[in-house]
């Protein structure tokens, strides 16, 4: 990345211009396009930094009081050689995880965790790599699998755990490299990771063949297949009993991942909620009862 000057995509970042990949700006995509007609290699080299960096968004006024009431660590993971934010609520039972989607923070899911430890449940929540408090401008699915392995294995093991889009699906990566929970919940949450390559290059105005080139470079860098990461390949394995959560009118995560992952997960149960969209629906009552109902009962 040394050959290519960033600087105009960093302004356009502090900016927050980069909301979703929908909103990419289009002196942006007009950048990567005209480097496009001189080096395909630089090109997918970009491609690969802007694709890999999730935004940081400042905590809402709700998230302070979770913020203040936890204890917060910094941790370093040497197997990605990253530092990462973690936040405590002691409880006297069963530990549950936490794990919130791309460009969001731990603290995302502070209503959750709030009433989770109101049950008595000890709960532990993180910024993921590149995101909120931790280190690094960039990560990725593998990345995500490692600091939850991390954390299981430095202040779990874990009874349960709990992610919101895409870190539902690291979970569910994260059984299938390492070992399951006795419950999972997974909220708003991908059956399929691969197709995100084909829609980031199609919004970036690019020819087709550059996600086969991004998901070549990916896969060079993590060792694996892409498909490999989507959950509907695999979760038929996880046996841990698993709520789905998602609405039906999500406009970031279809519903029908939901359907793929309760027709192929095996011990699972799936709660639809209309009218909460993507977000919302981490801080509504209603929801969060439900997954609190589903945590603690038998």
């Amino acid at each position: 990345m040394k050959s290519i000057d960033l600087s105009l995509y960093k302004k356009l970042k502090k900016r927050n211009d980069l909301q979703s990949a929908e909103q990419i700006p289009k002196l942006l995509k007009l950048l990567v396009y005209t480097i496009s007609l001189v080096s395909s290699k630089t090109t997918t080299t970009l491609l690969g930094y802007i694709f890999s960096r999730p935004l940081r968004h400042k905590p809402h006024a709700r998230e302070k009081e979770f913020i203040s009431s936890s204890k917060k660590e910094t941790h370093f993971i040497p197997s990605i050689n990253k530092r990462i934010k973690t936040y405590e609520l002691k409880g006297s039972h069963k530990k549950v995880l936490l794990v919130h989607g791309w460009s969001g923070r731990g603290s995302q899911l502070s209503s959750i965790a709030t009433e989770c430890n109101k049950k008595g449940l000890y709960v532990v929540s993180f910024d993921a790599p590149a995101h909120g408090g931790s280190s690094s401008y960039t990560t990725n699915v593998p990345e995500f699998v490692e600091t939850i392995n991390f954390l299981n294995t430095t202040k779990g093991p874990f009874d349960y755990a709990i992610g919101h889009s895409f870190g539902g699906a690291s979970i569910f990566n994260y059984c299938r490299k390492y070992r399951g929970f006795e419950k999972i919940v997974v909220i708003g949450t991908q059956s399929k990771l691969s197709t995100y390559f084909k829609e980031f290059i199609k919004i970036m105005g690019l020819k087709e063949d550059y996600s086969k080139k991004i998901m070549t470079l990916f896969e060079k860098r993590v060792g694996e297949k892409i498909l490999d990461y989507d959950p509907e390949r695999f979760v038929r394995s996880i046996t841990s009993k698993t709520l789905i959560i998602h609405c039906s009118d999500d406009n970031y995560v279809n519903f029908s991942s939901a359907v793929t992952l309760r027709k192929e997960l095996k011990n699972r149960e799936l709660y639809k909620t209309t009218g909460l969209g993507h977000r919302k629906i981490l801080g509504d009552k209603k929801t969060i009862n439900r997954l609190v109902e589903f945590l603690i009962k038998n």
